[in-house]
Formats: C-alpha cells, structure tokens, sequence
C-alpha cells in the first residue's frame, strides 16, 4: 500500500507527534509498505495537499490539538481522503475529557468527580463554571475564589488540575494542599495557547495507574505503569528506565475482567475506530475510568505498543493492520 503518515502539527503535543509519526512510520515501512512523512504545520494545510487522494491510507499520528479533536479527521472526510482510526466525532468527543466523563458517568461507568472550568484570557478569570451536573452552571460574577471554594468542598484535596483538551500529561498538576491551587491553576491555564481555556478540576484516586487497549475490537491485556519517582507525568512517561511496566497487569480476577470490560464499553461508547487506550485508577477494589485516547502514542516506551506485544502483535504488525482495517472499511463503505 501507499500510505502517508501526518505528523507535527501546532499543539503543546508536538515533539511527541514527531516520534510516534517517525515510529508508526518505521512499522509500516518494514510491513512492506511505500510510506511517506508529512510534518504539517497545521491541520489547515492539510486541504493544500491534494495528493492525499493519490494514497491508499493516511496515517494521522498527530497528538493533541486539530490533530486529535476531530478538525483533521473532518477534513480527511471532505477530502474524500481514506484514513486510519477513528473518526470526527468520535475524536470530537474523546478529546473532551469533561463530555467524556459524563457519557461514563451515565453508563454507570465509574470516573471521579470533577469541575470544568472556562477561563478567559482577556478578563485573566474564570467565566464559566461547570459541575459533573449541568444544572451546577455558574457564570454570572464567577472569580477564582469561587472555583477554589467550590473545588475545595466538592472535590477535597489532593486534586487534579489538567487540561480538559490535551494528552500526552501535558498540562497536568496534583495539587495536595489547599495552598497549592492557585499557583498550579495558573500554571495549567498557561499550558494552553488558547484565547479560551477549559480546564477539569477532578478528584484525585490514589492508589495503582492502569491502562487498557482496545485493538479493532480486541481487548488487550492490561498493563499496570509503576513510576519510580512521582506520578506518570510527562517526565516519567518519556524518559527511559522513569517507570516500570507490569503487562499482564497484576490484578485477580473478577476485578480484572470488570475493568477491561469497561474500557471496551467506554470505547464503543465514544464510537471509536481502529485502537482506543482507555487509562484507569485502582484503589483497593475500587477502579475509575480516566480518559480515552484515539490516537495513542506509538514510540519505543508508548503504551499501547507494549500491550500489543504481550500477546505476539509487533509494532510493525499494529499499524499494518490498523492501515488495512482502514482500507476494508472505506472499500466496504464505497
């Protein structure tokens, strides 16, 4: 096949974007295929590469941002371009973390409380405020005190302050003491580039930090990440020997099987295509579902990749097969 891998873009994600692009790359190029790599400047430029057309299959290896939001999914669509995993909407969705966690939640799929909060850059104050209920809307003469009044009574501390659009840990801090908040609140909001930012505020699980992947329907083993110092934050997510990885995750069974389980719901439930990686809490018995993942990260110490590799599928075999379910799919759909 002639498959061309996008990668780069403009998102806080970037120089993550260019190792997965160059490892799904490598992958596909030693499955047999003609590969070419694209790093774009942004998912506009996209629509100046008629050429696209010409390919069997565009890999978007993108993190982040029009990359992952469903912006260039949208385009690929209109392009009439075939592309491998999921789709706009799906895209859309997951990479909402706070509409995400409210389709669990009405699943009966277990997430942590949280707070989204919308903050402007021209007033430098929060102007949108919303509990994991809609009718907790707040708006009219909201400040920084309030979030922080209402963070501390719904949520408790330790906390979590992240971005509400962004993976890769970009943009994440635990904040343990009350007189942490708003320094890391600032700190998370600085993290974007957007004139209006949405940020959750969650409550934080203690306890071991899972991760499932979903591979064109097939549930993965799980795998448990341990960091050796800290949490999974980006320093330990993409340093090498930062954190160690337990693939099968050590957990008994039932608990194990419920948790996958879940990831699979969570995955068809967002409507996703091709791969998910669903990332969850243990504490004890008691589990929560973070986020999903419609592009995850695809290097040497990505996740994903090791989950697939503990049942047999190489790297090389992931993304050959992700690039061919695409093409079956479009071939079925025309």
């Amino acid at each position: 096949m002639k498959i061309t891998v996008l990668m780069g873009g403009n998102s806080p994600e970037r120089e993550i974007s260019l190792k997965t692009g160059q490892a799904v790359a490598k992958g596909l190029k030693e499955a047999g295929h003609e590969v070419q790599l694209i790093d774009i400047e942004s998912v506009a430029s996209v629509l100046a590469m008629p050429e696209l057309k010409d390919v069997d299959v565009v890999f978007p290896a993108l993190h982040g941002g029009e990359g992952e939001d469903g912006h260039l999914q949208a385009v690929l669509d209109v392009m009439g371009v075939t592309y491998a995993l999921s789709g706009p909407a799906a895209s859309s969705l997951a990479m909402d973390k706070s509409a995400t966690k409210r389709v669990m939640r009405s699943a009966g799929i277990p997430t942590p409380d949280w707070l989204h909060v919308s903050w402007d850059r021209d007033t430098e104050q929060p102007d949108i405020l919303v509990g994991r209920h809609e009718t907790n809307r707040e708006s009219e003469g909201l400040t920084r005190e309030r979030v922080f009044e209402r963070a501390s009574r719904e949520l408790g501390f330790p906390l979590v302050i992240k971005l509400n659009g962004a993976g890769s840990s970009v943009g994440v801090a635990i904040v343990n003491q009350p007189g942490e908040f708003e320094e890391s609140f600032l700190r998370i909001v600085g993290a974007s580039n957007e004139n209006r930012v949405n940020v959750i505020l969650e409550k934080f699980i203690p306890g071991r930090e899972l991760t499932a992947t979903v591979f064109l329907g097939r549930r993965l083993p799980l795998l448990e990440i341990r960091p050796r110092e800290g949490f999974y934050d980006f320093e330990n997510k993409y340093t090498a020997g930062a954190s160690d990885y337990l693939v099968p995750a050590p957990v008994h069974s039932p608990l194990y099987e419920q948790i996958s389980a879940d990831a699979l719901r969570v995955y068809e439930l967002i409507g996703c295509r091709g791969i998910g990686r669903i990332d969850f809490r243990l504490d004890g018995n008691d589990f929560h579902c973070l986020e999903i993942n419609t592009i995850p990260g695809m290097t040497e110490l990505s996740l994903a990749p090791k989950a697939a590799q503990a049942v047999g599928i190489s790297s090389s075999a992931l993304v050959d097969d992700l690039c061919r379910a695409a093409l079956h799919a479009s071939e079925h759909r025309n």
